[in-house]
């Protein structure tokens, strides 16, 4: 066992939907108190260790991906009962008031179906009449879900073929094409989906001046950022740390990778950016630079917590 974050994306409570893999307030404490308060650093404490190469292999922190506003609005609370404070890595285009469509697309297909699984159904019959369909299914034939992603155990086989075919069949474009046409068949608008999904400038400000620490995940959350030229990937960090800087007075001096995908030319961008620390999304990588530090995911958390009640567990179960 090594030294990692844990890391959290969606929360829901009576105002925020519960989007695909959302947790609650109650949830999260728990999943504190099964982990162990005495082992959760604040987030000054876990970079500044970090740095040092101080972080014995008990330590965690709490890092929260994508800015968004149920994060704040529930999981604030949470954290300044447990007296903690944490990493919050933002992508900054929402706040150019462009509703990264990312964002949109989970939360349609997570609120506007019966299931998952009906929206995945829907999806491939549409793509299936579209011009791409001939591509999918060539892609798809023999494809084996098994083996795509298998450091995500949390994700179905549907799970599993829907992003390979969003990401490496049909790639940005084609994906959103797809997209928007069963959003423009629904009885809803991107628009309407978009509102209140992230965070504004002054919550993000307030987070700052309450200890918190603000970290770069790009401008629009590509989700395959090594496929990128390092010329758009430049351009979309810069753009991000720029951003952040003029909401927070300061240059972030962290990051995490989004989708966890980077390659060489990200790390030599971070470098030359003065990103001190950034955080992959699993613990793959054994041996490791401070650019690549290890996490692993709640719901991998939540798995095992299902093995004890709350009212039983020992401290610090998960070790």
């Amino acid at each position: 066992m090594q030294a990692h974050g844990i890391m959290f994306h969606h929360f829901t409570d009576d105002h925020h939907p519960p989007v695909q893999g959302a947790m609650t307030a109650d949830d999260l404490r728990d999943l504190i108190r099964f982990v162990g308060r005495q082992n959760i650093l604040s987030a000054k404490e876990w970079l500044d260790r970090a740095l040092n190469n101080d972080l014995d292999a008990n330590h965690r922190c709490l890092t929260f991906d994508d800015n968004l506003r149920c994060q704040y609005d529930i999981v604030l609370p949470v954290l300044q009962s447990e007296g903690l404070t944490a990493f919050w890595f933002v992508y900054t285009s929402p706040l150019e008031g462009k509703a990264e469509k990312l964002e949109v697309y989970r939360q349609f297909r997570t609120t506007h179906f019966t299931s998952v699984d009906e929206f995945y159904s829907r999806f491939f019959r549409s793509v299936s009449q579209s011009e791409e369909g001939t591509k999918v299914r060539e892609a798809l034939n023999g494809f084996d879900p098994r083996g795509y992603l298998p450091q995500y155990p949390y994700y179905s086989d549907s799970d599993r073929v829907f992003r390979y075919v969003r990401d490496h069949v049909l790639g940005t474009e084609r994906y959103n094409r797809a997209m928007d046409k069963l959003i423009a068949e629904s009885d809803t608008s991107a628009a309407e989906i978009a509102d209140e999904l992230w965070l504004n400038a002054e919550q993000i400000k307030h987070l700052h001046d309450t200890g918190h620490i603000i970290g770069l995940h790009s401008h629009t959350h590509p989700t395959v950022v090594s496929g990128l030229p390092t010329e758009t990937q430049a351009e979309e960090f810069e753009r991000n740390r720029k951003a952040l800087a003029d909401i927070i007075g300061t240059s972030p001096t962290t990051a995490a990778h989004p989708c966890n995908s980077y390659d060489a030319a990200t790390l030599s961008i971070f470098s030359d950016m003065g990103v001190r620390m950034a955080f992959r999304a699993d613990q793959t990588k054994t041996e490791h630079g401070l650019l690549e530090m290890p996490r692993e995911d709640h719901a991998n958390i939540m798995a095992r917590m299902k093995r004890y009640t709350v009212d039983t567990m020992p401290v610090a179960a998960s070790f």
